[in-house]
């Protein structure tokens, strides 16, 4: 089966399997309720990390049936965001987890070639994919930001690096599939199942994909088409540092927030995340051009980016009022 027709596929599946298991949701009390650091009014149910499995599963399996192992571990990673959804789990076993899949996939040859040492390498792609997982669990925090941040640099991987295609468009596909579903007004979220999977599947493609090269060609590789990822997550983390506030707790601080206070609608700043990460990308492709002369190109675009980074830090989202309806929970669901 070709490349076009894995995405078709996937994007098929994911979007029809996510109404039954809407349904099946809905049901069940599988939501996600209205909260203090929560937009919606309304609950809105989860279980769409198990269509975007389902979705990427099919995909591989009808175009790619080599890639069984690997939907092995974005099965495993998908069941523990599951199980965070429904029993909320903690963080520290949570990360317990999210680090043995890891290791997983490190058995599986997931390695980042960057040093000549084995077990740093491994330590380094552990450490990597657990922290891009968890990059795009943060930035689950408005309707259809994670699957669109991570559809524009899966598709931008696959562009760059060949070598990542099926996993890359089946990726893309299937959040692209759960994005018909999950644009505002959100209809269905991904849920900790969902982002986690997503992160996850894009370290690993990440990781193919630098690979491909040597020294800093391959950082770039690596970390280029997901800046946006570490944009978001570096922001929150030194905004918080700097109010004083604990970095491990949650927060409407996040670049998404920031634009929306900035008077952005929600469908402005999912444009800008695509412009963001098709610039990424394209810095990722200059960059790995050097020294051709117009690789150049990208330096001025990263300092745009790190420009941009900077105006959001000066956004105060601490003293913003908040606008949000108390959850009410009923007596009999006690």
């Amino acid at each position: 089966m070709n490349i076009a027709a894995v995405a078709v596929v996937g994007m098929a599946t994911t979007f029809v399997s996510a109404w039954p298991l809407r349904k099946l949701a809905l049901r069940y009390g599988i939501l996600d309720r209205p909260g203090p650091r929560k937009r919606q009014r309304e609950p809105v149910p989860y279980l769409g990390g198990v269509a975007v499995v389902a979705g990427v599963a099919v995909a591989l399996t009808v175009g790619q049936p080599h890639f069984f192992r690997v939907l092995l571990l974005l099965g495993l990673i998908c069941a523990l965001g599951l199980f965070d959804d429904l029993r909320h789990a903690s963080v520290p076993s949570k990360l317990v987890a999210e680090t043995a899949v890891a290791i997983a996939a490190v058995g599986l040859g997931f390695v980042w070639q960057v040093t000549d040492s084995i077990w740093l390498n491994a330590v380094i792609s552990v450490v990597w994919m657990v922290g891009l997982s968890n990059s795009f669990n943060l930035l689950d925090n408005m309707d259809g930001l994670s699957s669109t941040a991570a559809a524009v640099p899966l598709l931008a991987f696959a562009l760059i690096a060949p070598v990542t295609l099926p996993l890359a468009v089946a990726l893309a596909a299937a959040a692209l599939g759960f994005l018909a579903i999950n644009r505002p007004p959100a209809r269905m979220y991904l849920g900790d199942a969902g982002s986690l999977t997503l992160g996850f599947g894009v370290a690993l493609v990440a990781i193919a994909a630098a690979n491909t090269d040597r020294g800093l060609h391959s950082v770039v590789l690596l970390a280029g088409p997901v800046a946006l990822a570490v944009f978001d997550t570096s922001l929150v983390i030194v905004s918080r540092l700097l109010s004083g506030r604990p970095v491990q707790l949650g927060g409407r601080d996040h670049f998404s927030h920031r634009l929306l206070l900035l008077g952005w609608s929600p469908y402005t700043v999912l444009c800008a995340t695509v412009a963001a990460s098709a610039i990424s990308g394209l810095i990722t492709y200059l960059a790995t051009r050097y020294p051709s002369g117009w690789a150049w190109v990208a330096l001025p675009l990263a300092v745009a980016y790190a420009g941009a980074w900077l105006r959001l830090l000066g956004v105060d989202p601490y003293s913003a009022v908040v606008d949000y309806k108390p959850e009410v929970v009923r007596a009999e669901n006690l």
